[in-house]
């Protein structure tokens, strides 16, 4: 069974589902670091499979939960890695939940 979304509603909003368990633990780990983490941090520190890890990151971006950033390496062998941040709107759930460590100085 694949996942669908819904393009729309009589009433004009776009309904999302509530974020899984999967996304609320990548939530509230990124929400307490306070800093970007790369894939494989995120699939270790939850002991996640890459392909779990993928659907989830997907997942969570779509849905505006959270960003990610592409940074290549300056050695040539070094490949590109992703990093994973939460967007605004990750943040206020994150912050709703409780799983949102002030940063200091703001």
């Amino acid at each position: 069974m694949g996942a669908s979304k819904n393009h729309g509603s009589s009433s004009g909003t776009t309904p999302v589902a509530a974020p899984g368990d999967t996304h609320e633990r990548i939530l509230r780990v990124l929400g307490i670091t306070q800093r970007p983490l790369k894939s494989g941090e995120l699939q270790n520190a939850l002991g996640l499979y890459e392909d779990e890890a993928g659907s989830a990151f997907e997942w969570l971006t779509d849905n505006g939960y959270i960003t990610s950033t592409v940074r290549i390496g300056k050695a040539a062998a070094q490949r590109a890695r992703t990093f994973w941040s939460l967007a605004d709107k990750g943040r206020m759930w994150a912050k709703d939940k409780g799983a949102l460590l002030a940063a200091e100085g703001h």
